[in-house]
């Protein structure tokens, strides 16, 4: 009797694995996928950081990666606290929408009501502002913008920045994201309910939440334990400290910080009454011609998607929340390489079993190459983010860089001619003439960019 079930007790362990537990079996299935998609980041420097995967109600992965502090050793962690940039929005919408749920403000309201001598302030409304069609220029495009962003500001004193600067459009008529709308409504916030914005979030969102670790960098000194340093790159697989910022100066459109776990609890509060009523939350993700209140809102691999993003010196985060399918992917890091913020739609590709493209290890270009790239090219007028204007390719060594205004971006080589740009993660192409002669460049955001080699 003790020798048959001593057989039959191997057959028996082996049914339990092959039977129990199935979701279990395709969670590991599926961290392993996300971990050999993470590696080559970590290994190239390009993403240090941590990450949070999550579907209906249960994380799937989660883990940190690459150095919160380079020169003491420190490693990320889950539970390391990351400046989270624009995601900062999220919360600022929401905290308009409770005031209004309060009768405290109407999101139809005019900006004059607050800011009586705001110039054309009758016209401009905080649904204007909610959805950046306010026509309020950048902040961050100004030319005082670098000084002023090393000095501990009040909202009082950052407004003044922008608020005489003309509106780049009628407000309405077209969106243009801009953070001057988001320190906006940071004051309107104070002036609504007679507390500092910090204190008012901590108050009514991140203290019920059990958000213990996220907070506002009000640009003192306080500490803020267990917070990581933010690096960006340099040359092709180092990083150096990011440049000086107060961070003040990005109250009420990305002066928070967060973990990825607390990130998580703000997920599952938005699909709950606990925050913002259902009818109110509806509004939040309502598409206002490609952004709602706080979020944008889109379509990946046909779901619908709400998601937030964000990027500051030394930092980058993103938060997408398919809000159909009940699947949250947090990414929190410390390394300002545009090449992560494509890594949240290759995780979401994962999770759905869609096809994602896989990071490269550099390929080898020759040196005749090279030098035939390196030049300056002039975009089009219809350029974005600056018409018209010039970049420097330059050959060190064995690599390209590439010059832009006042940034310099190592290109990592895909193929002989297709690189991406390390700093701000596009794709660079070049073309050449019948002669053999480089004639362009087309840098790839999503859209397809031209700009002719002029010499």
């Amino acid at each position: 009797m003790k020798s048959t079930l001593l057989e039959l007790i191997p057959a028996i362990l082996l049914m339990m694995v092959a039977t129990a537990h199935p979701s279990e079996i395709a969670d590991k299935t599926l961290a392993a996928q996300v971990e050999a998609y993470i590696q080559p980041y970590v290994e190239g420097r390009n993403f240090s950081g941590a990450l949070l995967i999550a579907r209906g109600g249960r994380v799937l992965v989660t883990n940190g990666y690459g150095m919160a502090n380079y020169e003491l050793g420190v490693p990320n962690r889950p539970d390391t606290r990351f400046h989270i940039a624009s995601i900062s929005k999220s919360f600022t919408a929401a905290a308009i929408l409770m005031l209004e749920e309060r009768g405290q403000l109407h999101v139809q309201g005019p900006l004059a009501k607050y800011i009586p001598d705001y110039p054309q302030g009758d016209k401009i409304t905080l649904h204007h502002l909610l959805t950046h069609t306010s026509g309020i220029p950048n902040v961050n495009n100004l030319p005082t913008y670098a000084e002023k962003s090393l000095l501990r500001l009040n909202l009082s004193q950052i407004i003044p920045l922008f608020k005489d600067k003309p509106l780049e459009f009628q407000p309405g008529s077209r969106f243009h994201y801009s953070n001057s709308n988001y320190n906006l409504l940071a004051f309107i916030i104070e002036k609504a309910s007679g507390k500092q914005y910090g204190e008012f979030l901590e108050e009514n969102i991140f203290r019920p939440l059990g958000m213990n670790a996220t907070g506002n960098d009000d640009g003192s000194d306080t500490l803020i334990p267990n917070r990581a340093s933010g690096y960006v790159p340099a040359g092709m697989q180092d990083v150096e400290n990011a440049p000086l910022l107060n961070w003040s100066v990005k109250t009420g459109n990305g002066s928070l910080y967060s973990t990825v776990e607390d990130l998580y609890k703000w997920d599952r509060a938005l699909y709950s009454d606990t925050i913002l009523k259902k009818a109110t939350r509806d509004r939040m993700f309502t598409d206002y011609g490609g952004f709602g209140y706080g979020w944008f809102v889109r379509k990946k691999f046909d779901r619908r998607v709400v998601a937030i993003n964000g990027r500051s010196p030394g930092f980058t985060s993103s938060l997408d929340r398919f809000i159909d399918d009940d699947v949250a992917i947090i990414l929190a890091a410390n390394t300002y390489s545009g090449m992560t913020q494509s890594m949240a739609d290759d995780l979401a590709a994962i999770v759905f079993g869609q096809k994602y493209a896989s990071p490269q290890k550099p390929a080898n270009v020759s040196a005749a190459s090279l030098e035939n790239y390196s030049g300056r090219y002039q975009f089009d007028q219809d350029f974005t983010f600056n018409p018209g204007a010039t970049v420097t390719v330059e050959r060190i060594d064995n690599t390209l860089r590439m010059v832009t205004g006042g940034s310099t971006s190592y290109l990592i080589p895909q193929s002989e001619t297709t690189f991406v740009d390390r700093l701000f993660g596009g794709v660079v192409s070049f073309a050449k003439g019948a002669n053999g002669k480089v004639t362009s460049l087309t840098w790839n955001f999503g859209s397809d960019f031209k700009a002719s080699k002029i010499q």
